[in-house]
């Protein structure tokens, strides 16, 4: 074991230009790198945590306490990826840093060699007792990882309970299962979709030509309350639908005096291909004020937050009692992919796709009449944090609980998959036991 007197290797030098080369070069790795498992905001690099694992892990020759039988192992081990180390103890602390060096490079992470000396390094280190590497915020789970692969044991836990989910899949699950996880994964994924398209198809349904929606350009919409005018304003930083050359798409407007039902100004929306930039209309939001289309006038922050606050957020549509729109989110656009054909395109809403909304409505008002097992609500209910906890504005708008966060169709898409996901697995389960009894 290494005495208390004896520093560690980190404490004395480590190859701070290779290893940050490393780390700055994993950015660019999108084949099976763990970052393509899920996103963090706050992912270490691979490649310092190992090298500095490492580094803290094992001891320095040159320190006097240093134990002889380490020594005697890393001379043994080293030369299997370089050459002979030198017979002083500065010669074997520059093959160590080489070698963490060496191992920081994502390429040699999964080498059998560099990975049987790494173990045997840290195992010369503690011969009585593997380290125990504790990480209590461990977030994407670089440092837990990387500890296992030096044959360390590791705890690693977070508050976020979508971090503790990313620790489970990737320090559990996959060493366990291995490329077998893969398979499972995709099998109850494609199980899941099939039913989810089969059960939500009547809420995004296809186009008549047979072209696929992909997306639905929506947007918040305020009245402007300036005398005689109480146009709909839809809150929109930019016209533009797409910029790719030879494939420029954007929106431009009329305005209709008195032509809603309201007798205020109608706005109406047609899409375009802009020969230039300048052809495409300014947005009508600029630091939070809203301009209205038609008379020009600027809404106040204050006035756009306290309209759509009325509207819990305003992403929602409003009916009347028939399913006709008379307030809220705005369809602009929907996003399509035509079959034999390259590209995106885009068209303007049709009553059908409001209707689809209307109807993904009752079926969530019919879905909450019910709850879970537990008690709870379908839709989260709780309220959200207080205003400025970890960036949470939202409340400014109306939207104070969890469930505002979404509209009425994601809502019930959210519900619908989790329910698919949680009877699937309960059928696996089933399955499972009844090959057990056999």
């Amino acid at each position: 074991m290494i005495p208390k007197e004896c520093k560690r290797l980190a404490e004395v030098d480590f190859p701070i230009a290779v290893v940050s080369k490393q780390s700055a070069r994993e950015k660019s790795i999108r084949h099976g790198h763990p970052s393509t498992l899920h996103l963090w905001w706050a992912r270490r690099p691979l490649a310092a945590c190992r090298a500095m694992l490492l580094g803290l892990l094992l001891p320095d020759p040159c320190n006097p306490h240093c134990p002889e039988d380490f020594k005697d192992k890393a001379r043994e081990l080293l030369p299997k990826v370089q050459g002979k180390v030198g017979p002083n103890d500065k010669d074997l602390q520059q093959a160590l840093l080489k070698f963490i060096g060496d191992f920081s490079n994502w390429n040699l992470s999964s080498n059998q060699t560099y990975l049987e000396i790494g173990h045997g390094l840290v195992k010369a280190a503690h011969p009585e007792e593997t380290p125990l590497v504790v990480d209590p915020f461990a977030g994407g789970g670089s440092i837990p990882l990387e500890a296992l692969r030096l044959g360390c044991e590791t705890f690693a836990s977070d508050l976020n309970p979508v971090a503790c989910l990313i620790l489970k899949v990737m320090l559990e699950d996959i060493p366990r299962h291995g490329l077998e996880l893969a398979e499972e994964l995709r099998r109850v994924g494609k199980e899941i979709k099939e039913a989810a398209e089969k059960e939500l198809s009547e809420f995004y349904h296809a186009d008549s030509d047979g072209s696929k929606p992909i997306a639905y350009l929506w947007a918040r919409t305020v009245r402007c309350e300036a005398p005689n005018c109480g146009a709909e304003i839809p809150l929109m930083r930019s016209f533009w639908l797409c910029k790719k050359a030879n494939r420029k798409r954007a929106l431009r407007y009329k305005v209709h005096p008195e032509g809603s039902k309201h007798g205020s100004p109608s706005i109406e929306f047609e899409i375009f291909e802009p020969k230039n930039d300048s052809e495409a209309p300014s947005g009508t939001v600029t630091r939070a004020k809203a301009t209205c289309l038609d008379c020009s006038t600027v809404l106040s922050p204050d006035r756009v937050r306290a309209q759509l606050a009325n509207q819990r957020g305003g992403a929602d549509v409003l009916f009347d009692e028939k399913g006709n729109r008379i307030g809220g989110a705005c369809l602009l656009a929907v996003v399509t992919l035509k079959p034999g054909e390259q590209g995106r395109h885009y068209r303007l809403p049709i009553p059908s796709d409001y209707k689809a909304v209307w109807m993904a409505m009752k079926a969530l008002e019919k879905l909450n009449a019910t709850t879970l097992q537990n008690g709870m609500n379908r839709v989260p209910d709780e309220h959200l944090p207080p205003i400025g906890t970890l960036g949470f504005r939202v409340q400014r708008y109306g939207m104070l609980q969890w469930g505002d966060l979404f509209t009425a169709r994601q809502k019930l898409t959210l519900a619908v998959l989790s329910q698919l996901a949680i009877t699937i697995q309960i059928n696996d389960r089933i399955g499972e036991d009844a090959n057990a009894l056999q």
